[in-house]
C-alpha cells in the first residue's frame, strides 16, 4: 500500500542506539497494522554528532503525500512545522517531549521515576549523602532528571551535591574539571543525565586518579548497550523505548482510522539497573532480592525484567517459565525431552533484548528456581543440575553467535563505507547521480531527487536490487517523494529512509533508499545517513573538478577558451574535414587602455568577446588568444563565399561603437586567415592565420581608432 496512509517518522537521525532502536520497534508497529513507514530524517546529512537539540530550519513536507500522520521524536521539528502538518490534516504523536501551545497525544519515559530510583539506592542501599549531579539542562526530559534529583534528596532532608553543567549529552558534554567537582570535598556519587555523560565524566576523572567506585559512585540513564560492557559496569535507568514507540503508534493509527484521540500525556515507568558503578559490585553474581516467595511467580518475574515493558512481556515471560518448570520438573525425574521447548522460549526471550545482561538475569533466575526443588529422589539434584548446566551452555552459545553476527555485521558496514568512498571519491567509476552505486550496500531500491539552481527537483531512475516495475525519473515535488515505485520496494521489515543531502551549506536535494533499521552503531553514523553525505560531497567534488577543469582551458577574463583548448580543438579538427582558422587582432586598443585606463581595456576585451561569440554558428570555435588577439575556428568552411560574409559578420560587429561607463569607444579589427584543407600542424596554421591578419592590417588605410 502506498496510498496516503504510512506512518511517518520525524526524527533528528533513522538509526543509531537510540533513534534507531525508536525507529525500529515504529516500524514493527507500523507492520502490524498494515502499514508502511517512512523515516524522515530532520538533520543534514554527516550532522555533527554532538546533538544539542533539532534542527528548526527544517520545514520541508517532505513524503507528505505519502503519510497520513507522523510520530515525532524529540528534537526533530519546530513547533511552526507542527503547526503546518496540523493544518495539513495530518495527525500528530509527539515521543519524548510535549511542546508548549501545542497539546497533542504524547508518549513519555517517565523520567522522573527512574533517577528517583536511582537516586533512593544510591542513599538506602550505599549510604551516599552527597550526590552530585551532571547534565545539558536546555533539554526538557534532563531537566525532568534534575527536578527528580533534587526532589528525593529534599524529601531525605539532604542538601544537592555539586551542579555540573554539560555543554551537551555526550561524553565531550563533560567540560568542567575534577576541581569543579572536589571544590567542597569529593561527593559520595555522581548522577548524570546520560549514559554518554556518565562514560565521558568516568574518564576524565580516571585520569585526575579518581577510580569508580571506589571513590564515587556512579549512575548514567538510557541503559545503552556499552553500559553492560565497559568496566566497572554502569548502573543506569533503562526506557521504555519499544513500549513507547509501539503506543504511539497505536495512537497515531486510531487517529487515522477516525476516532478522536485526546491529547493526553502517557508516561511509561523507566527501571533503575543497579550494575558495579553504583556499588553494587555483586550484581553479576546475584539477583536483587524479591519478596515473592513462590517460585514459579519469582521466576516469571525475573524473566519479565529483562524485557522491555509493554508489548506483551509479561505473557511472554509467563510461557518462558511454565515452560522451563515443567522441563526441569521432568529432568528430576530423567525425562530431558522438555528441555528443547524449554529453550527455545528462553532464546525468544534472550533475543528479545540480546544482551550480556539479559542472559545473565535468565541462568540465574533458572538457576535459582532449580536450586529452590525438593525431591525425594536422591539422584534428581544431579540430574536438574545437569539439565541447568545444559541450558545455561545452550544459552551461552546463542548469545555467542548472536553477538558474533553483529560483530560481522559491523565489520560489513565498514567494507561497504570503505567501498562507497573509493567508488564515489577516489577512483569516480560510479556516477554519484545514478542510485546504482546502492549496490554496494545492503539497501534494495533507491532514488535520488537532485536539486537544481532554482530550487527545483528533479528525480534520476532509480534502482532497485529485484525484479520489479521501474523506478523513474523525472520532475518531482518534495511532498511526492520518494516515488511510490520505491515504497512498494519495500518488503517485511524493511524501512523506506529519506535523508536530506546536504552537507554545510551544499544542498543538493534529497535520497530515499530501502533497508533495515542500523541501531548498533551510534546515532548520525547509521548507514543511509553516510550514503547521503558521500552522495553530497561526490557530487561537490564533481562541481569543482568540472570548475577547475573550465578554469584550465578557459579565459578568466572573457570567459572565452583560452589558447590551450583551442589548440587542443585544432588538433582534434585537422584531419576531421575542411575548417579554416580565424586570427583577430584589434586595432586602437592600445590608445584606449592609455586615455581611458586599464579598467576600460578590460570592459571593452569582455564586450569584444561577446560580440566575437554572436557573431558565429554552432558548432565554431572562438578562444582569447592573448592580450588583444582572439582565434577562431569555422567547422566545415573553406575560403570562398561563405567565409567571405563570415569575415566581415565579425568585422562590422567588433568595429561597431562601445559605451565603457560613461565614454564611448570604437576599435577596428584586422582579420587574416588559414586553410585547413591543406594538412598543416597546429603551429602552422597559427602562424599563417598571423601572416595573414598582418598582411591585412598593412594594407587597412583606416583609421586604427576613433573617438565618438
Amino acid at each position: 500500500m502506498h496510498g496516503a496512509g504510512a506512518v511517518g517518522v520525524l526524527s533528528p537521525f533513522v538509526g543509531g542506539t537510540y533513534y534507531g532502536n525508536l525507529v525500529r520497534s515504529v516500524g514493527a508497529a507500523a507492520e502490524s497494522y498494515d502499514r508502511r513507514m517512512i523515516a524522515i530524517q530532520t538533520l543534514d546529512a554527516a550532522a555533527d554528532i554532538v546533538f544539542n537539540g533539532g534542527n528548526p530550519a527544517f520545514d520541508a513536507p517532505v513524503s507528505w503525500d505519502h503519510v497520513g500522520g507522523f510520530v515525532v521524536f524529540a528534537d526533530a521539528a519546530s513547533e511552526d512545522y507542527l503547526a503546518r502538518l496540523e493544518r495539513a490534516g495530518k495527525p500528530v504523536v509527539l515521543v519524548g517531549h510535549t511542546v508548549a501551545g501545542f497539546p497533542r497525544p504524547t508518549v513519555l519515559a517517565d523520567n522522573g521515576a527512574g533517577v528517583r530510583e536511582a537516586v533512593t539506592h544510591l542513599i538506602r542501599a550505599h549510604g551516599c549523602r552527597r550526590i552530585a549531579f551532571s547534565g545539558y539542562l536546555p533539554a526538557t526530559d534532563v531537566q525532568e532528571r534534575y527536578e527528580a534529583y533534587r526532589e528525593v534528596l529534599a524529601a531525605h532532608g539532604l542538601e544537592p551535591g555539586p551542579f555540573l553543567p554539560a555543554a551537551n549529552n555526550i561524553e565531550s558534554g563533560i567540560d568542567w574539571t575534577v576541581d569543579d567537582l572536589t571544590r567542597d570535598g569529593l561527593p559520595d556519587a555522581l548522577v548524570t543525565a546520560t549514559d554518554r555523560n556518565a562514560l565521558g565524566a568516568q574518564r576524565m576523572l580516571a585520569a585526575a586518579g579518581l577510580n569508580c567506585p571506589d571513590d564515587y559512585l556512579l549512575t548514567g540513564f538510557d541503559n545503552l548497550d556499552l553500559a553492560t560492557f565497559v568496566r566497572p559496569e554502569l548502573a543506569t535507568v533503562a526506557q521504555p523505548l519499544d513500549a513507547m514507540s509501539r503506543f504511539a503508534v497505536d495512537l497515531l493509527v486510531r487517529q487515522l482510522n477516525g476516532e478522536d484521540v485526546a491529547p493526553e500525556v502517557h508516561r511509561l515507568p523507566a527501571r533503575f539497573m543497579a550494575r558495579t558503578s553504583c556499588g553494587c559490585t555483586g550484581y553479576a553474581s546475584a539477583l536483587p532480592d524479591l519478596e515473592l516467595t513462590d517460585p514459579l511467580w519469582r521466576l516469571e518475574h525475573r524473566l519479565a525484567g529483562v524485557l522491555p515493558l509493554g508489548n506483551g512481556g509479561a505473557e511472554i515471560a509467563t510461557t518462558a517459565a511454565a515452560t522451563t518448570v515443567r522441563a526441569l520438573t521432568a529432568a528430576a525425574g530423567g525425562d530431558t525431552s522438555g528441555l528443547l521447548p524449554a529453550l527455545t522460549e528462553l532464546n525468544a526471550l534472550l533475543m528479545v533484548v540480546p544482551s550480556q545482561e539479559t542472559l545473565r538475569v535468565i541462568c540465574r533466575s533458572v538457576q535459582e528456581y532449580a536450586n529452590g526443588l525438593t525431591h525425594d529422589d536422591p539422584e534428581a539434584p544431579g540430574r536438574i543440575g545437569r539439565a541447568v548446566q545444559d541450558m545455561i551452555m545452550f544459552l551461552g552459545r546463542a548469545h555467542s553467535r548472536n553477538y558474533f553476527g553483529d560483530q560481522l555485521h559491523l565489520r560489513s558496514l565498514i567494507s561497504v563505507n570503505y567501498s562507497l568512498s573509493m567508488a564515489l571519491l577516489h577512483r569516480r567509476d560510479a556516477d554519484p547521480k545514478d542510485p546504482a552505486w546502492l549496490a554496494m550496500t545492503p539497501a534494495t531500491a533507491g532514488s535520488i531527487a537532485l536539486r537544481g539552481p532554482r530550487g527545483d527537483l528533479t528525480r534520476t531512475p532509480g534502482w532497485r536490487r529485484f525484479p520489479g516495475p521501474p523506478i523513474p525519473g523525472g520532475p518531482t515535488r518534495v511532498e511526492s517523494f520518494p516515488p511510490a515505485e520505491v515504497l512498494d520496494a519495500a518488503g517485511p521489515g524493511d524501512t523506506v529512509f529519506v535523508v536530506r543531502a546536504k552537507v554545510g551549506d551544499s544542498d543538493r536535494g534529497w535520497l530515499a533508499l530501502v533497508d533495515r533499521v542500523e541501531h548498533l552503531v551510534d546515532d548520525g553514523r547509521e548507514l543511509v545517513n553516510q550514503c547521503a553525505a558521500l552522495l553530497t560531497v561526490a557530487l561537490d567534488l564533481r562541481d569543482q573538478e568540472a570548475q577547475l577543469l573550465r578554469a584550465a582551458h578557459s579565459d578568466r577574463l572573457t570567459g572565452l577558451p583560452n589558447r590551450t583548448s583551442f589548440t587542443a580543438a585544432l588538433e582534434a579538427a585537422i584531419g576531421r574535414g575542411r575548417f579554416t582558422v580565424l586570427f583577430l587582432d584589434l586595432d586602437g586598443f592600445k590608445r584606449i587602455n592609455d586615455t581611458l585606463g586599464h579598467h576600460a581595456g578590460d570592459q571593452l576585451l569582455v564586450r569584444v568577446a561577446d560580440r566575437i561569440r554572436d557573431s558565429l554558428r554552432a558548432g565554431d570555435v572562438a578562444a582569447r588568444f592573448g592580450g588583444d588577439e582572439f582565434l577562431v575556428l569555422l567547422d566545415g568552411v573553406a575560403p570562398g563565399p561563405e567565409l567571405n560574409v563570415l569575415v566581415e559578420r565579425l568585422e562590422t560587429a567588433v568595429s561597431a561603437p562601445y559605451r565603457l561607463d560613461d565614454e564611448f569607444a570604437r576599435v577596428g579589427v584586422s582579420i587574416g586567415w588559414a586553410d585547413g584543407a591543406a594538412g598543416s600542424t597546429v603551429e602552422q596554421l597559427l602562424q599563417e592565420a598571423d601572416r595573414s591578419m598582418y598582411r591585412k592590417k598593412a594594407a587597412s588605410r583606416n583609421p586604427r581608432v576613433h573617438s565618438v
